[in-house]
């Protein structure tokens, strides 16, 4: 029996115009976006090399753009910048190259958006009427009339319903996917791959999580106009407004200097000490050199307040904004794919490391090694948090949805 609900779902759903138009929409919307990543990853590769050669003779660190960054930009840009010691904090090079000015303008469209906005609005779009378009219809009742179980049939729904979504648009992603591992300038390790399938099977459980919110709501209305309305309603406020408002609201908690004060008072350091060594003569250079020291303590310790600040910021923000499946969603996503925050603040570390290494051995300075981290250590430092919310959203929304339905008034 389940498995005749499940057909007819599928037949039905195939023969519908809306899964026509939301099938080829996505699919173009998905093979545009990795051909358009394709291209930035290729002026990413460009703007590598050209940093790399100037950091062999300058000491910067550097490293290489992520082919992963082709599905899931993230802070690849940010991550891939040249950078050297300065005074206070690792600073940016100012031989940065330009990459894509117009992902400036425009948000970057890649796979992780394309899923995050346009995929899970596709699946509430799919599931909005399951429920209360049949009760319009009049078929619901007329199923429920005979020996069938409404927990068996909301099951057949779900599964019907969410397969003859989610396999068209995967056929297109494993099209897109072909295109690129068949390109020369693209070297997947199998870490790379592995990540990639971990982030498919992500994007599964999150587009599952708005596929079953949609159902739910179908189960809490009557008619697919009200559902329609409520799903668009409830879809902005999880996608936009609860993950921008949640930065918001961390910025008012957590007290942070901005950018140009930070750079105020590096100003202020190295002009205090440019003055006091002008003043002293080659007599007081003792005096100077622990003026050097205490200006130096001084200035880690606002570096330190600073990342400490940063960090707690981040923090706040994230915890936060992870009331929406959205925002857990783009965490979990660029984490995995390392074009995270976590990848960046681990960079971060590497650099200022290096540089500290570098200043003690300035005959012979090493080259900058450093290795993204692995699937394992990104689910141990925050992934499988984030996971696990994809999870008990899914489970809270689908529970939802079978509940409601078994309540439903099918007349």
């Amino acid at each position: 029996m389940l498995r005749s609900i499940i057909r007819k779902e599928i037949l039905h759903n195939l023969l519908s115009y809306k899964f026509s138009i939301i099938t080829a929409l996505t699919t173009i919307l998905i093979l545009a976006s990795i051909l358009m990543m394709y291209r930035d990853y290729g002026l990413a590769m460009e703007n590598y090399e050209t940093l790399a050669r100037l950091s062999s003779k300058s000491g910067a660190a550097v490293i290489t753009p992520t082919p992963l960054s082709i599905f899931v930009k993230g802070l690849d840009d940010n991550l891939c910048r040249s950078y050297e010691g300065g005074s206070v904090n690792i600073e940016v090079s100012r031989k940065q190259q330009s990459v894509n000015k117009v992902f400036r303008l425009f948000t970057t469209a890649d796979l992780l958006y394309v899923i995050k906005v346009v995929l899970s609005l596709c699946a509430m779009l799919f599931a909005f009427d399951m429920v209360c378009g049949e009760k319009e219809a009049a078929t619901l009742r007329q199923s429920l009339s005979n020996s069938l179980g409404r927990p068996l049939l909301i099951l057949g729904k779900w599964i019907g319903g969410f397969t003859s979504f989610i396999v068209p648009l995967f056929l297109a992603v494993l099209l897109g996917t072909t295109f690129v591992a068949l390109q020369p300038r693209v070297a997947m390790s199998p870490q790379d791959w592995a990540r990639l399938g971990l982030f498919l099977l992500s994007s599964v459980i999150y587009l599952a999580v708005f596929f079953s919110l949609g159902l739910l709501i179908s189960c809490l209305t009557h008619q697919a106009s009200s559902a329609l309305v409520v799903s668009l309603s409830v879809w902005t406020l999880l996608v936009f407004l609860i993950p921008n408002l949640g930065i918001i609201l961390a910025r008012e908690l957590v007290e942070i200097p901005t950018v140009q004060q930070l750079e105020v008072a590096r100003t202020y350091y190295r002009v205090g000490l440019y003055l006091a060594e002008q003043r002293m003569d080659s007599t007081d250079r003792s005096e100077f050199d622990r003026l050097v020291d205490r200006v130096s303590a001084e200035s880690n310790q606002l570096a330190e307040d600073y990342r400490n600040r940063f960090n707690r910021l981040l923090a706040v923000s994230r915890n936060i904004t992870r009331m929406s499946p959205a925002a857990a969603f783009t965490f979990l996503a660029t984490d995995i794919m390392g074009t995270g925050v976590a990848e960046e603040r681990r960079l971060k570390s590497a650099v200022l490391q290096y540089i500290q290494t570098a200043e003690s051995m300035p005959d012979s300075r090493p080259a900058f090694r450093y290795e993204r981290s692995t699937c394992s250590e990104t689910l141990a430092q925050g992934g499988m948090d984030n996971l696990l919310i994809l999870m008990l959203f899914g489970i809270l929304f689908g529970t939802g949805a079978y509940v409601a339905f078994l309540r439903y008034d099918v007349r």
